[in-house]
């Protein structure tokens, strides 16, 4: 069956004969099954398809899976999915099954909350049929509701009994016998006041597609387990786990002939994949499996004291990345509901193995099918193979909307997503990315702060730095297409969010609090990681310590593109907003300049002893520096290597540009093989977190990806000197 999108906007509803409907009696963490059996007008009609959820669905027809969605966010603008659905020629019914997962009572990090829903419509010839009463829908039993949240970001963890499934679910079609003890579906009150803005998708539907390991390593563990679904991931870290055997390629048969005397086995996917755990296998009833997903192998210290590869290392920062899953008798299929970024499964059964054969596992990858339009091809095999790391990090982080990792947070951060979208557009020509992080930021809800979440969707602290950059992203869209992004709603919005800033500005006109008050009350001067203690840094980190320079540096370009929006709009506010920018800037220059770089901060009379990598890129990038000048600045830089506060990953995407920009391209080349280098010496298949790559870090983050751009030579920097 095939299914392509439809491309429709509209922020009133679209839904014409569907209604939100919900199921009575279900918990904090309910996964509900609707179903509905209609009969087509005529057969092998192509049915229209229109449907959203609260907070995901899975799309089934006869059978077969269709789609998941929707994109998830704010219920206030209410993403749906369109799509048609292709009919086989001689079908003239449709069984249709939708799977909800709604959860409350967690911190979901990638969305803001509302209450359980589902609406769809379907149309074929003069057949329209919608969501209502006349549904009936089933509360599943099979996962259990009393689980713990995978992470302080992440949804519920997965305890699944296959022998609580209802009759068809194995292939997604319910017969009327099953159906009719189930529920009638009950309409949500007051739908329209919890749901409205309608958008259809504006991201491509993902594609999915079964990636099988590489290889196998045996091992023997404890039959008995942790107790509690959500200790599986610690308890798995900690438990004796004895090698049996070495690691072998991957083959169903000779994995099957190992389960007699080993029943713990890890399975290396070659590299990091994202997407879901998958399993088909035959069983006996109430077996139980463990499945854990890893970025990578602890290294423990073998008897001669040289480090040998050994157990994937399941527990990190906090997060679970195991579910249990029960067996029912017989051949049956399992994919968790959840997604997740790892390259190892670790499964392991409790008990005897006797009875068991797998089939197939691996991991149901979920990715943006995007074509690559452009790329960097190189006689230097090591820049090469940092490119390589890159592109393949945008490729699997491109999911429904961007995000920071596919592990512990799955969401979009203001600073590192404006990046993100720019690389998918300049190396894949897929400019819907910047759209939607263009159009998130007219949604995005203000705090009683007057200040934004650092995330969007969902709720997180204020940086402060990183509320400035969405308008930024408006110079990246102009350099694309010769115009703004809706400007008149960006400009009002931008004023609205300038007065939380305008309002702290101190007599030179420079923006200045306490910051370490202001951090204690949710509103962080973030810039970068260094100093700020979530990750390791073997370099001072940036002084925050009194006004800050590289925070007014970001208002400073805000407020030349705020100018430039305005003048493009013929609004009276452009000269004053121009002269307010060169007011900042002159600013800037007399506070923080001594001549050579700029400082981090300056507090009463006294510049700061910090002149980090991030303010002076910053100078450089936003034209407060040019030809001698800049090239001073960053040979500064490069020869305090040791001694400065160092960029993380996501810096990069304004140091290394600023390194171009001051003639030092060679050395930009360098130090992109030096720090990527060593990603890549010590295993990496996508760019880490930080350089360090330890405990704090996940493994797999887009936003460590600035070589990608650099190499491509695109990226807005030069347009925000140009300004």
């Amino acid at each position: 069956m095939n299914a392509t999108a439809v491309e429709v906007t509209t922020a009133r509803s679209p839904f014409s004969v569907g209604r939100w409907i919900w199921c009575e009696g279900t918990s904090q963490n309910a996964y509900v099954m609707f179903a509905k059996t209609v009969h087509l007008p005529a057969p092998g009609m192509p049915v229209g398809v229109r449907i959203s959820a609260s907070y995901h669905y899975e799309l089934y027809i006869n059978g077969s899976f269709i789609a998941r969605g929707p994109v998830h966010g704010d219920p206030r603008w209410c993403q749906y999915d369109e799509l048609v659905y292709e009919t086989e020629d001689a079908c003239d019914e449709l069984s249709i099954s939708i799977l909800v997962h709604h959860s409350r009572g967690t911190h979901l990090h990638y969305l803001l909350p509302a209450p359980g829903g589902l609406i769809a419509e379907f149309q074929a010839g003069d057949l329209c049929l919608g969501t209502d009463a006349s549904w009936v829908c089933l509360v599943l039993p099979m996962w259990r509701s009393d689980v713990p949240a995978r992470g302080w970001a992440l949804d519920y963890c997965e305890d699944y009994d296959a022998g609580l499934e209802p009759g068809g679910w194995q292939d997604k079609v319910f017969s009327p016998e099953t159906t009719g003890s189930w529920k009638p579906a009950t309409p949500v009150e007051g739908a329209d006041a919890i749901w409205g803005g309608y958008q259809v998708r504006m991201t491509p539907p993902l594609v999915r597609r079964l990636v099988e390991p590489v290889s196998v390593q045996a091992f023997r563990a404890p039959e008995e387990g942790a107790e509690d679904v959500g200790e599986i991931s610690r308890y798995s870290d900690e438990e004796d786990l004895g090698p049996v055997g070495e690691r072998v390629p991957f083959d169903p048969e000779r994995v099957n002939d190992v389960l007699q005397v080993a029943n713990a086995l890890t399975f290396d996917l070659g590299r990091e994949h994202v997407g879901f755990y998958h399993l088909e296998i035959e069983a006996p009833a109430g077996l139980v499996i463990e499945l854990s997903g890893a970025e990578l192998l602890r290294v423990p210290l073998d008897e001669g004291g040289m480090l040998r590869e050994g157990r994937p290392w399941i527990y990190r920062k906090r997060t679970r990345y195991s579910l249990r899953y029960r067996t029912r008798e017989g051949r049956q299929r399992f994919t968790s509901f959840g997604w997740n970024g790892f390259r190892y499964l670790h499964l392991v059964v409790r008990g005897s193995t006797a009875g068991l054969r797998i089939h197939q596992i691996g991991c149901l990858e979920r990715k943006a099918p995007l074509a690559r339009l452009r790329s960097y091809r190189t006689e230097d095999a090591e820049l090469q193979r940092v490119y390589d790391l890159c592109q393949y990090t945008l490729e699997v982080g491109a999911q429904e909307h961007l995000i920071d990792c596919p592990t512990r947070e799955q969401t979009q951060y203001w600073g590192d997503a404006l990046f993100i979208a720019e690389s998918l557009w300049a190396g894949y020509g897929e400019r819907s990315y910047l759209e939607w992080y263009l159009e998130g930021y007219l949604h995005v809800p203000f705090k009683e702060s007057g200040q934004i979440s650092s995330t969007y969707p969902g709720e997180h602290i204020t940086l402060l730095d990183y509320s400035l950059i969405p308008l930024l992203g408006q110079d990246l869209y102009k350099q694309h297409t010769g115009s703004y992004y809706k400007p008149a709603e960006t400009y009002a919005r931008a004023m609205r969010l300038k007065r939380w800033y305008d309002d702290r500005l101190d007599g030179d006109g420079l923006v200045s609090f306490d910051s370490h008050a202001y951090a204690e009350q949710g509103l962080r001067n973030f810039i970068d990681h260094p100093g700020v203690g979530w990750h390791n840094f073997p370099h001072p980190g940036i002084d925050r310590d009194g006004t800050s320079c590289p925070l007014n540096l970001f208002f400073y370009a805000y407020l030349r593109t705020l100018s430039a929006i305005a003048a493009y709009l013929g609004m009276e506010e452009a000269s004053s907003l121009a002269v307010q920018a060169q007011r900042t800037r002159e600013a800037i220059r007399r506070a923080f300049y001594d001549g050579t770089v700029f400082h981090d901060a300056i507090k009463g009379d006294l510049l700061s002893e910090g002149t980090s990598w991030q303010t002076n890129a910053l100078a450089v990038c936003f034209g407060l520096l040019g030809g001698e000048e800049a090239t001073r600045a960053m040979r500064a830089m490069l020869a305090g290597y040791d001694r400065l506060c160092r960029c993380s990953p996501y810096f990069h995407f304004y140091f290394l540009p600023a390194l171009r920009v001051a003639g030092l391209e060679g050395e930009a080349i360098a130090l992109i093989k030096q720090e990527w280098g060593e990603m890549l010496e010590r295993g990496a298949t996508t760019a880490w977190e930080s350089f360090a790559g330890d405990e704090l870090d996940s493994l797999c983050h887009p936003w460590s990806t600035a070589p990608y751009l650099f190499l491509l030579g695109s990226g807005g920097q030069v347009s925000w000197r140009e300004k």
